[in-house]
């Protein structure tokens, strides 16, 4: 097994990874709005590190999962968002940085003008051909204007 990352032989293969990327952040958002922790957390790798909105630093799968599910259960569990991806920047072909918009919406997923959202970047890495969360950080904001709603 090589240690070399993988070279993009084409735009498409480029392209390939970027549609990955995005599907496991609609299965997080997914997961999310399901207040599922267990199926959020699916997607962070073993040794992740993440600083929630309220600044605390989890390390470690474990920590990070125990977490959500007292978060997810408890003061988040009639909080619904929508993620949106600003950008996805490659810096090696098995790393990306993702920039996420979460607007908060109702449970039916109609955006709460005005609301309380969050910018979050993810380093992700591609692990036995997975994208996972390696490490992010959620950010509130106070706008959440989305164009053309």
């Amino acid at each position: 097994m090589s240690n070399k990352p993988e070279v993009y032989n084409s735009r498409e293969d480029r392209q390939e990874e970027i549609n990955a990327i995005r599907q496991t952040i609609i299965e997080i958002e997914a997961a999310f709005n399901q207040h599922d922790a267990d199926e959020l957390d699916r997607h962070f790798a073993q040794n992740a590190i993440w600083v929630n909105v309220v600044g605390v630093q989890l390390s470690g799968w474990k920590q990070i999962n125990e977490t959500h599910k007292v978060i997810l259960e408890g003061p988040l569990r009639n909080s619904y968002a929508r993620y949106t991806v600003d950008s996805i920047i490659f810096v090696r072909p098995d790393v990306a940085t993702v920039h996420i918009r979460q607007y908060p919406t109702t449970s039916e997923g109609k955006i709460i003008e005005n609301g309380q959202g969050s910018l979050a970047i993810y380093v992700m890495a591609k692990e036995q051909g997975t994208w996972m969360v390696a490490a992010g950080q959620n950010t509130i904001v106070q706008e959440t204007h989305v164009s053309g709603e």
